[in-house]
């Protein structure tokens, strides 16, 4: 067997898995936005000109300027090495700090967060950069802490993890976003667990948690956040208001079936505005009915193969900072997908949180593709050994 020169570099491995998992979903969310907000059909649509009559492109296109952009930030990232992420980490930190608390003042109030600021004719929502900045200023920290003195016992060393994650979740809740700041939370637990976190601090954060969540309630939730979570365990006790959208969601779903109604088909609920924001918080409402039970677990199917693959690419990284970026970028990414679906599914509480490379929006497309290549990143430079 030959043996690489000493000195020389070892070859680019490009992540084929994720292209392919990420370019299939991509693919897939684009077809299933045209369906969802095109006019509906009734099944007259006999000729190529009156079946791309019905067809809405408004969204789609955007959509593709979205990916295209996303993409510009995707490849740098995936070429460089990973260490390069360094010395930027603290900079994007603070430069995030500032827009999330300019938006307390500036931000755009939208369904009751104020989680958007408006560049011309798109919105810009710097709490989903921030969940990826997050992850690269955590994973540093706790790389350098982990590599000195092992797994994290010293106090110091957690305080430091701790307020990292807290100020800017403090920064989200305070903008009425309690979904993205919850994704943190999990951001926060998942590269805890990667540097093997001392038991005792993970009891403490959890009755911290518990405390946090009763003073919460009491100073800090919104009524409309509360009136969120008890509608959550009981939906009809708004049917005609905000447990509506949820009961909707789950009416769709289950109409249709095993296999589904099919996409660009006429008698679908999607199509007629039955559920709003079908186009982002609710998706999987409409795949669900499309596709049905079956096509919609083949979608979570390819998801789990792409987070199951990225925590591979975790256990054979080269160093304790590369294993930590990809466990939050595949937590993260964990996360959104489990609280939108759930949510569709009237298990979660509406939260607002998209489905990634499916929902439409500019900052989450962003933010998901930085992960890939972040991943894809450290990929390339794994050893191909476990060293968790």
């Amino acid at each position: 067997m030959k043996q690489r020169a000493v000195g020389t570099k070892a070859p680019y491995r490009v992540d084929i898995l994720t292209i392919v998992l990420v370019a299939a979903l991509v693919l897939f969310g684009l077809v299933t936005l045209l369906n969802v907000l095109s006019n509906p059909f009734d099944g007259t649509e006999t000729t190529f000109a009156a079946f791309y009559d019905r067809l809405n492109f408004q969204f789609v296109t955007r959509q593709i300027g979205n990916i295209l952009i996303s993409l510009a930030v995707l490849v740098p990232l995936a070429i460089f090495d990973y260490e390069k992420y360094k010395p930027f980490t603290k900079v994007a930190y603070l430069i995030c700090l500032v827009l999330l608390f300019l938006l307390i003042i500036a931000g755009k109030n939208t369904r009751g967060a104020l989680g958007w600021y408006e560049v011309g004719s798109r919105a810009f929502q710097p709490s989903e950069i921030t969940k990826v900045v997050l992850i690269m200023v955590l994973s540093k920290a706790a790389a350098e802490a982990y590599d000195r003195r092992g797994p994290i016992s010293a106090f110091r060393d957690f305080l430091k993890l701790f307020l990292y994650f807290f100020v800017p979740f403090v920064l989200v809740i305070l903008q009425n976003d309690f979904g993205t700041a919850m994704v943190m939370l999990i951001i926060f637990g998942g590269i805890l667990f990667c540097v093997r976190v001392r038991w005792r601090y993970v009891f403490g954060g959890l009755v911290a948690l518990g405390i946090g969540g009763i003073l919460s309630w009491m100073f800090v939730l919104t009524e409309v956040q509360k009136e969120r979570i008890r509608v959550f365990l009981d939906p009809s006790r708004n049917p005609e208001g905000s447990g509506m959208n949820v009961l909707h969601a789950k009416q769709i779903i289950g109409s249709g079936g095993f296999w589904g109604k099919g996409y660009f088909t006429k008698g679908t609920l999607t199509q007629t505005g039955y559920v709003p924001i079908r186009h982002s918080d609710f998706i999987f409402s409409g795949i669900g009915e499309g596709v049905g039970f079956f096509g919609a677990m083949l979608l979570i199917i390819v998801f789990f193969l792409l987070l199951f693959h990225w925590l591979h690419t975790a256990l054979t990284a080269r160093d304790t900072f590369g294993r930590c970026l990809v466990v939050g970028c595949t937590v993260m990414l964990a996360a959104h997908i489990f609280e939108n679906v759930a949510m569709n599914l009237g298990a979660m509480p509406v939260t607002g949180i998209p489905l990634p490379f499916i929902s439409y929006g500019g900052s989450n497309i962003l933010a998901s593709f930085a992960c890939v290549g972040i991943a894809m990143s450290v990929y390339a430079r794994a050893t191909g050994r476990r060293t968790l």
